[in-house]
């Protein structure tokens, strides 16, 4: 299903995106309802895939990192209203507007598919 950019953008913290030691990070709200993510497909910026390995979150309060390509049925995330991640991955990114490109799986909802367009925060 692909998830209009105005709906997207909701879960979107404005003004996150920055350069990181190791990529970058981007944090996001669920700010809808619970769900339970069983899946992380495609993740790319600027038409740029990014590796699984290279993809990450952290969750406010949870002690261990989610890896990307740990995600699964048999290994599912419950994200909760509200839930506030932080995702890291990649490279470092130039300054300017980068094109986000997002497939997620979703144990009810099936694949998700997003893109938006985020500016690079200065530091």
């Amino acid at each position: 299903m692909e998830v209009p950019a105005f709906l997207a953008r909701q879960f979107l913290v404005p003004g996150s995106l920055r350069n990181t030691r190791g990529g970058f990070s981007l944090e996001v709200q669920n700010p809808i309802a619970d769900g339970t993510l069983v899946g992380v497909g495609r993740i790319a910026v600027d038409g740029e895939a990014i590796a699984p390995d290279a993809v990450s979150a952290v969750r406010v309060a949870d002690p261990e990192p989610i890896l990307a390509r740990r995600i699964s049925r048999e290994h599912p995330v419950a994200v909760r209203r509200g839930d506030r991640v932080t995702l890291i991955a990649g490279e470092p990114l130039t300054g300017g507007e980068h094109e986000l490109a997002v497939e997620l799986h979703e144990a009810s909802l099936g694949v998700l598919r997003f893109t938006l367009t985020e500016r690079l925060a200065e530091s």
